[in-house]
This record gives structure tokens, sequence and C-alpha cells, in this order.
């Protein structure tokens, strides 16, 4: 049996989160606006900061942000003053929601499947993602990694052993759907699961390659689109 017949008798679909099933710009987006607001409310800048960290951001800068900002408006970045902007960052209630592409390929492989979830990111951050996008009920189980333990978090094989406890233990069952070559694809090819490679074109890791073959994806597609034909010839894209 080829890949591809390999890949259509998968009886579990894994699910990936950030920029797999909605667009990660767009929480990033949600928290400067977030943490913007937090430095009015506190009074420590009497402007929207929101413009000047999202042109960090899109210039490759994705760490230390909020310092450089503070600086830029004359104001020292103390670290207590660091830490309650990240907290107002992981903890704010996100505006996102999903790729027309993810609606509808979890509808239609809802009842066809069993679909799961696993993602890193931190418990609170993740859970409130996933309250606003409504998706909660799709899912046979959801592993969120920061659960058991931040050593746990992808390329771990931790959280993806987690599912097959809950799901059932053949890995020949399983295939992974996620977009970050660097992490998201070393531990299911371990287990033996299938592997999909979501490359959206502005996805944040859209320009990432994987550091080694082992890292690699069995199959790179587009979009979901192209994923769920893969996974079920009868898929038809609206």
């Amino acid at each position: 049996m080829n890949t591809v017949a390999y890949l259509q008798a998968v009886r579990v679909i894994v699910f990936d989160l950030d920029d797999t099933l909605f667009p990660e710009r767009q929480y990033v987006q949600s928290g400067f606006r977030a943490v913007s607001a937090y430095l009015r409310e506190k009074g420590l800048v009497g402007q929207d900061v929101f413009p000047a960290m999202w042109r960090r951001f899109n210039a490759g800068e994705h760490s230390e942000i909020f310092n450089r900002v503070l600086e830029e408006y004359g104001i020292a970045p103390q670290k207590a003053l660091i830490d309650s902007l990240v907290l107002a960052y992981r903890t704010h209630r996100p505006e996102i929601s999903l790729y027309p592409d993810a609606r509808t390929v979890l509808a239609y492989f809802y009842g066809r499947r069993q679909l799961a979830l696993l993602s890193d990111g931190y418990m609170q951050t993740q859970t409130a993602k996933l309250e606003t996008l409504g998706i909660k009920h799709c899912f046979s189980a959801i592993v969120l990694t920061d659960q058991l333990g931040r050593d746990c978090w992808k390329p771990s094989p931790a959280g993806f052993k987690e599912i097959m406890q809950t799901l059932g233990s053949d890995p020949a069952g399983y295939v992974y759907i996620g977009d970050n070559p660097r992490k998201d694809f070393a531990a299911p090819r371990q287990l033996g699961w299938q592997s999909i490679r979501v490359r959206r074109p502005h996805g944040v890791y859209a320009g990432e390659s994987a550091p080694d073959t082992d890292c690699e994806a069995g199959f790179m597609v587009d979009d979901l689109y192209q994923a769920a034909r893969l996974l079920d010839p009868d898929f038809t894209t609206p």
C-alpha cells in the first residue's frame, strides 16, 4: 500500500492549532492591541503603541519587542513592567477566527474520522484560543502539551503518546497536520504516524526549512483543502 493509501486509511486526524487552524499573526495582533491598551490604562503612554510593535514584528523581531518599544517611547524596560506586559499578552481574550478551510475541513471530517488536537503554548493562552474559536467539541482528544510540563512541548513525543493512550495505540492509524518543520513532525515520524505540513503563504513559519530529513513531513500542502483531498478523495473544495 503506497503512502497516499496509508493517508486515506488513517482513522485519527490530529491537528496543530496556530497557523494550522487559525492565523497566528491574528493572535499576535490581538495580543499587541491588548498590551497597548494596558499601557494606556496605566498612564504609561498617551497613544496607541500597536503600530510600533507590529512594525517590529513584521521586520522580523520576534523577541524583546516590548523592551524595544518601551525604549522607543522613553520608558525604561524594567523587569516588573515587562513581566506585566507579557502577562497581559498571554492572558488577554484573543480576537481570532478560524481559517475558512479549517472550518470546512473540521465540519467535513467530524463524524467521518476521529479528530484530535495537539498544541504547544502556555496553557492559559491556548485554552483562551480554543474557547474563542469554539471548536473544542470537534475533538475526541485535546492535548495542550503545557499541561504535561514544559519539557513535553514539541518536538517531545509525550503529547503524541498521550493521544495514542486515549484513542488507540496503533500508530499507522494517525496523521498529524501542522506547520512548523522545526518541531512538528519529528516525533510523529519517530512514532510511525503519517504527517502533513500546511505551508500557508503568510504563515509565520512558511519560510522555515526542516533541520534534517527526520523532521520533514511526509506531505506538503498549501492549505487544508489540499490536505483533505489527500485524506479523502471524495472531499470536494467548496
